[in-house]
């Protein structure tokens, strides 16, 4: 009997953990003279258009993801699923053919089974983003997007770059890869050491966000540490058009780190300073969608400070209640079983 309780306790957790989704998983931390470059682009267009990025000269390019991210399946029957489905569709970076598609990001339910899922797909380009950087005598490089067969039903892509070069200040990069669960969803940051002031005149932290199938008012909430950063994250500010296949948003370069801006004016680009105070050791980072229909499946964070790592926070309320109830439940058949036994 008491090895049926313990059993039943360990999956009325299990099932309820399993709930908490996957939260932002880190895709890679760098530390030291570190920088980084992000954008994004999305349109129904041939060529999508040209992803940009800023790179010092003579940087070295520690890491380049590129993220192609589908429109969600079953809201749309041909919508890219698979790996296989993004290496064979023809997509391209400066006509560079992009096979080697081995990740996916973004594969999440939500509430709305007309929705469904969205799967994202990332590619390792760094050989490439070296080979386009290399022996460059400008920090500004402009690059072709094609999305082949699938350019409708992909949304966009985001290229991300991590670089090292002495001009930076000490400081950390974190890539993120999301699929964030729509109902809520809490990240932790953890540092390496005590924070610095976040007052100084150089101290730096950033947070931007990559948000797929977004418009039309579409709106995401971030807090950051329980107090509100961003009321209205969201919108196609990096498509061409109001267009399924076009709705994209990429908080990266050019974009100003407006903290509470309205729908029009955000641009998934933050600034955590605010949030953050001396000594800090770690800080959280909660996400929650209302509409059910906006996919976080990417971010990025800059910090003059250490990033020791990042990981899924705590459970989200309706979890804690799911916990409880099978507990509960665990308990009623242990009173019922004794009472069988009398």
């Amino acid at each position: 009997m008491k090895r049926f309780v313990r059993l039943a306790v360990a999956a009325a957790f299990c099932a309820a953990s399993g709930l908490a989704s996957a939260t932002l998983n880190s895709a890679g931390t760098f530390t030291g003279h570190v920088g980084v470059s992000v954008d994004g682009i999305g349109s129904n267009n041939t060529p999508v258009g040209n992803v940009q990025a800023s790179i010092p000269v003579g940087a070295t390019i520690l890491k380049a993801y590129l993220y192609s991210a589908g429109v969600p399946f079953p809201f749309y029957s041909d919508a890219p699923k698979t790996l296989a489905d993004y290496n064979t569709s023809g997509i391209t970076l400066a006509g560079n053919m992009i096979t080697n598609f081995d990740t996916l990001v973004g594969a999440i339910s939500t509430p709305r089974p007309d929705i469904g899922r969205w799967f994202t797909a990332r590619a390792d380009v760094t050989s490439l983003v070296q080979t386009l950087t290399a022996g460059a005598v400008t920090s500004n490089f402009s690059w072709t997007i094609n999305e082949g067969t699938k350019n409708n039903r992909i949304d966009g892509e985001v290229l991300a770059i991590v670089y090292s070069d002495p001009s930076q200040p000490l400081g950390s990069v974190a890539l993120l890869d999301g699929g964030q669960n729509t109902g809520g969803e809490t990240t932790s940051v953890f540092l390496g050491a005590p924070l610095g002031d976040p007052t100084a005149a150089d101290f730096a932290a950033r947070l931007g966000f990559a948000i797929s199938f977004s418009c039309c008012n579409q709106q995401s909430q971030i807090t950051v540490n329980g107090s509100p950063l961003a009321n209205a994250a969201g919108n196609n500010d990096d498509g061409a058009a109001v267009a399924d296949g076009s709705l994209i948003t990429v908080g990266g370069l050019g974009d100003p780190t407006t903290n509470l801006a309205s729908y029009a004016n955000d641009r998934e680009l933050y600034n955590l300073a605010p949030f953050l105070h001396q000594g800090d050791t770690s800080f959280q980072i909660h996400t929650v969608n209302p509409t059910a229909d906006d996919n976080i499946f990417f971010a990025h964070l800059y910090l003059t400070g250490e990033i020791a790592n990042v990981t899924p926070g705590v459970p989200e309320p309706e979890t804690y209640a799911l916990m409880l109830a099978g507990l509960a439940a665990v308990s009623a058949i242990a009173r019922r079983r004794r009472g069988m036994r009398r």
